[in-house]
């Protein structure tokens, strides 16, 4: 599932070949060499002397783990809102966190395994820990300790219940290994604390809000500025030492009304950036501010499509999201393992399920794409695995998978994609999907061109989907195998000739198999979407890179509405009420 706004909720419960050594098979030893350790980082000195000594201790147990491994997370993080020219109270809060990974029995079989037909709730738990956020060593390593000492009596228990569940089961379709071996990693990248000063970017916000006391259509709206910096560390015993540094800016504006037949319409807009000085000016401010109230406005009396089938484009930010869907979710690794899953590429490596001009890779190692940000960056992942560029599918034919430490019978090893968001489990996750298509034509040309597409199927007119705000899937095996992707600007073209008609109130949906074989053509131009997704993991940044796409049949639903009026009462005017 994606979505570019903090402000939506999660929908679904799942959202969205190499030869390699044999997995480790759990020595005695301690933590591998990490090198030097850097005299300014207490937070790291007291978790590794942590580590080592637990590590020691629970060697001597009777059922002795094969693999600690813990995550550390340090953020900084300022918010701003202003809304119609009101500023709320500048927040500044820190975090401190500590994760436990703790595995029991060996990496043939530990205590992450599922447990098959257990329904919900049987998952592994999941241990962390609120850190001190100043450095008294032992402060830290008592934290630690509590939080071990509790995730081992948990992975004992459900090794137990792994054992058992696994002995009265049918064999396994996928008889892969629980856990992989990684290569060793020490990188202790440099770290600079961020200065920010609110001030001046509080006063823009307030002014910036201001503007869209100018729009009465719309009902309610924000101008927000999200400032983090953050720093995680991952260590484990087999020596791996990481440690990153993120500064993420995000400037927001955001918009809604209610339409007269009680639809909500939301308009969002945003700017991502690495540093304050990449943030817009003033006037680049009140540009998009002005944007998205002109948009709302014109969806409030735009009318509503009725359900449809035929041809339509999806303009870049749309089809990237609808490729987050509709495939990336679909090629990451544990997907093809879980036999609860729909499985839908599994056995598809080797095979050609798309038009041969289409490729898709994801390489989280790209910082931009054409000087935009992709929030979906990195170098390591979030179980200390250096990140790799993964082709999923080339000229039509699946590759491969997208890859965290759990292995499965067709990949033996990471590529760097095992991702979460703080107090989760790691899975394999997206990072920076990006689409290529062979063959690509100026806009204009593929315009024409689904024109042509929809005189040749007798349709009344065509569809452009033009900006989006998120979207979802659901790939579980016991429901419907399908996806929707929520558009905000959806233009109806007319064969005839007429202009462009905006129209609203639709979703995009769909099933994939069927929707991979529909796109028929694609444009010159490429856009960037940044967002978030949430799935079994959490949340975790992302981004998808995309020409604009001509897809031969496409079909829509009405998307669910209210049956609350608009305001009764006019909204006050602005320079005060009349």
């Amino acid at each position: 599932m994606t979505t570019p706004a903090a402000r939506r909720l999660p929908l679904i419960a799942l959202l969205g070949a190499l030869l390699v050594a044999p997995a480790r098979t759990g020595a005695a030893a301690g933590p591998g060499p990490a090198g030097p350790i850097d005299p300014a980082d207490p937070l790291l000195s007291a978790a590794e002397a942590e580590l080592d000594r637990l590590w020691t201790s629970l060697r001597a147990r009777p059922e002795a783990p094969y693999f600690i491994s813990y995550g550390l997370l340090d953020r900084v993080q300022v918010d701003i809102v202003a809304t119609h020219g009101a500023l709320a109270p500048v927040s500044t809060t820190r975090v401190r966190m500590g994760d436990v990974d703790l595995r029991v029995g060996s990496p043939a079989l530990d205590n992450t395994h599922k447990l098959r037909d257990a329904g919900w709730g049987s998952e592994p738990e999941r241990f962390w820990v609120d850190l001190p956020l100043t450095d008294e060593p032992f402060a830290v390593r008592h934290a630690l300790w509590r939080a071990t000492d509790d995730t081992y009596r948990a992975a004992v228990r459900r090794l137990l219940k792994v054992r058992g569940n696994d002995a009265v089961k049918v064999e396994r379709e996928d008889q892969s290994d629980d856990y992989s071996s990684a290569p060793v990693e020490v990188d202790l990248g440099h770290v600079e604390r961020l200065v920010f000063d609110p001030a001046p970017h509080a006063a823009a916000l307030k002014a910036a809000s201001a503007r869209f006391l100018a729009h009465p259509a719309v009902h309610d709206s924000n101008v927000s500025l999200s400032v983090q910096d953050e720093i995680v560390w991952t260590l484990n015993t087999e020596g791996t030492r990481v440690r990153r540094q993120r500064w993420h800016l995000r400037l927001s504006v955001y918009a809604r009304t209610t339409a007269e037949d009680g639809q909500e319409i939301t308009v969002y807009d945003s700017v991502e950036a690495r540093a304050p000085e990449e943030l817009p000016d003033a006037a680049e401010l009140a540009a998009l501010v002005d944007a998205v109230a002109e948009k709302v406005t014109a969806l409030r009396k735009a009318p509503v499509v009725d359900p449809y089938s035929g041809p339509a484009i999806l303009r870049g930010r749309a089809a990237g999201v609808f490729f987050h869907e509709v495939l990336g979710h679909r090629a990451e690794g544990h997907r093809q393992k879980d036999e609860d899953e729909g499985q839908t590429l599994t056995d598809m490596v080797g095979k050609r399920v798309f038009p041969s001009f289409i490729s898709v890779y994801d390489d989280p190692t790209l910082t931009d794409w054409g000087g935009v940000p992709l929030t979906g960056s990195y170098r390591f992942d979030d179980e200390g695995v250096r990140a790799e560029r993964v082709d999923i599918v080339k000229d039509g034919v699946v590759k491969g998978f997208l890859m965290s430490r759990a292995p499965i019978a067709s990949q033996g090893r990471s590529n760097g994609h095992g991702r979460r968001q703080p107090g989760e489990a790691p899975i394999a996750r997206q990072g920076n999907l990006v689409i290529e298509v062979k063959d690509a034509v100026p806009y204009a040309a593929l315009r024409e061109q689904l024109i042509a597409e929809v005189k040749r199927q007798g349709k009344p007119f065509g569809l452009i989907f033009d900006d989006i705000t998120g979207g979802f899937t659901l790939t579980g095996r016991g429901i419907p195998n399908s996806y929707a992707v929520q558009p905000v600007t959806v233009w109806r073209v007319w064969p005839d000739g007429r202009p462009d008609e905006l129209v609203r109130g639709v979703d995009l949906i769909g099933t994939p198999l069927v929707t991979f074989e529909r796109i028929i053509g694609g444009s010159d131009e490429v856009d960037v979407f940044n967002g978030v997704c949430g799935a079994e993991s959490g949340w975790v940044p992302v981004s998808a890179v995309s020409p604009d796409l001509l897809v031969k049949e496409v079909e829509v639903q009405r998307r669910e509405k209210n049956n609350e009026r608009p305001p009764l009462l006019p909204a006050p005017a602005a320079g005060g009420a009349r």
